[in-house]
């Protein structure tokens, strides 16, 4: 099989196998498709990734360093929505656990995570507990937990934050100052994973988006999704009859642009179980379909496809995608969607994904020019624009056609009037081909 969008699915197990797809070929009954017959030796039965070993000599993601947790609690204010305060708590890589104690050596990926409705920042400790050792900074905001909370608001509480923090790792007054890598992903749980599809579309620099059993909000996630072309993760549970799939999540992934999307149903998971124990939650499932998988066994099935994945998707660790395709093709837990453009091979061998756009602005910081790289791994229109660590654009410096290859460009620090920006830190996008990559610039007047 060669280069090409690979769409990937496992048929639905115990004769589950027929979903009503809202928003799909008018929402009519649709079976999935059952895999090409195994005894083909010529026919990828799943699209499994083998890890040729000659080719990068791990069959898995690598080992990371067993950081400690560290733990801050900060409120941020927002000048663009009244100094709109933002309660937040950050967990992130240190050399010994505890509170307000020294970040580890290193940048670190961000990946903000939104609560669900009702649901407390502190339910979902195994996010960062598994995260945090593996070399990510994970933040949770404490906004919008009323009965009547703003879906909207919620979804640029994300948006700031990862904004923010990354503004953060180049201020030296910081705390995170050198701490902070440039990717960064947002997600949540229920309301919070809706949210998570505003706050994407509101900021296009957003890397990734992963979410478990996120549901449909006011502004509308669903139509969000349709403005969001990042990499994207979305979990959903079996016996989930508070967001039920077919309602929530099978629609977002329908409606998503991204150019790599996977989705994956957890066997006998609750919608509750994404979560630690509430009564809230609880009560609100009373009519559900009892699980019939453990809330431990629930979430570590999620840590072992969201680890690899952001490792990936926010690393660019290809040994992890290798892990992660080979965990979707063979983990019985679960069933999946999948659509990405990948290289694939007969028999049982896979090469790698396709090159990765990539983009370098050199010196930095920087006055008063600015060179910009970009390696573009295919034909195809380019844009690159400059945002302002409010996520604004402020200017846009390429957009044309281009061939494959590295494209130079540079940026002297004006806005698109050509009036000067002040000192600060700015986010160039390049975008090409459904595919995105972000460069944090700092400007020195």
């Amino acid at each position: 099989m060669g280069a090409g969008r690979l769409r990937a699915h496992r048929p639905l197990a115990r004769g589950a196998d027929r979903r009503r797809l809202p928003g799909r070929r008018g929402g009519r009954t649709r079976p999935f498709p059952p895999p090409p017959p195994r005894e083909d030796p010529h026919v990828i039965a799943r699209p499994v990734l083998v890890l040729v070993p000659l080719l990068l000599g791990l069959a898995s993601g690598p080992a990371r360093a067993d950081w400690a947790v560290g733990h801050r609690s900060v409120t941020y204010q927002d000048p663009a929505r009244g100094n709109r305060s933002i309660p937040v708590e950050i967990y992130y890589p240190a050399e010994g656990a505890g509170d307000d104690v020294p970040v580890a050596p290193g940048e670190f990926p961000v990946y903000v995570f939104g609560h669900g409705y009702l649901l407390t920042w502190d339910l979902y400790s195994f996010v960062w507990n598994g995260l945090v050792p593996n070399g990510f900074l994970v933040a949770l905001p404490k906004t919008e937990g009323s009965l009547f909370p703003s879906h909207g608001e919620f979804g640029k509480d994300l948006a700031f934050l990862v904004a923010k923090l990354r503004s953060a790792g180049g201020d030296p007054g910081s705390p995170l100052y050198g701490h902070v890598a440039e990717t960064a992903a947002v997600g949540g749980h229920s309301m919070g994973g809706g949210a998570s599809f505003l706050a994407a579309a509101e900021d296009p620099t957003i890397d990734a988006i992963a979410n478990l059993a996120a549901a449909e909000t006011s502004p509308s996630a669903i139509g969000a999704a349709s403005d969001v072309a990042s990499p994207a993760l979305l979990f959903a549970g079996g016996n989930d009859c508070v967001t039920p799939p077919e309602g929530h999540q099978l629609p977002m992934y329908d409606a998503l642009a991204s150019d790599c999307k996977a989705y994956v149903e957890i066997a006998g998971a609750s919608h509750c179980q994404f979560a630690a124990y509430s009564f809230t939650c609880a009560l609100g499932e009373g009519s559900c379909a009892d699980p019939t998988i453990s809330r431990s066994a629930q979430q570590a099935t999620v840590l072992d496809y969201l680890l690899p994945w952001l490792r990936y998707e926010l690393e660019g660790d290809l040994p992890s995608w290798v892990a992660f395709q080979e965990l979707l093709a063979s983990d019985d837990r679960t069933t999946f969607l999948q659509e990405c453009a990948i290289t694939a091979v007969a028999g049982g061998e896979a090469a790698p994904p396709p090159p990765r756009l990539a983009l370098a602005v050199r010196p930095n910081p920087f006055n008063p020019i600015a060179s910009v790289s970009i390696a573009v791994p295919r034909p195809g229109p380019l844009r690159v624009v400059v945002f302002d660590s409010r996520g604004r654009a402020v200017s846009r410096i390429l957009e044309e056609t281009v061939g494959a290859g590295t494209i130079e460009a540079s940026w002297n620090g004006t806005d698109d009037r050509g009036t000067a920006l002040p000192s600060g830190v700015y986010f160039l996008r390049a975008s090409a081909a459904g595919a995105s990559s972000v460069a944090r610039a700092v400007l020195v007047r």
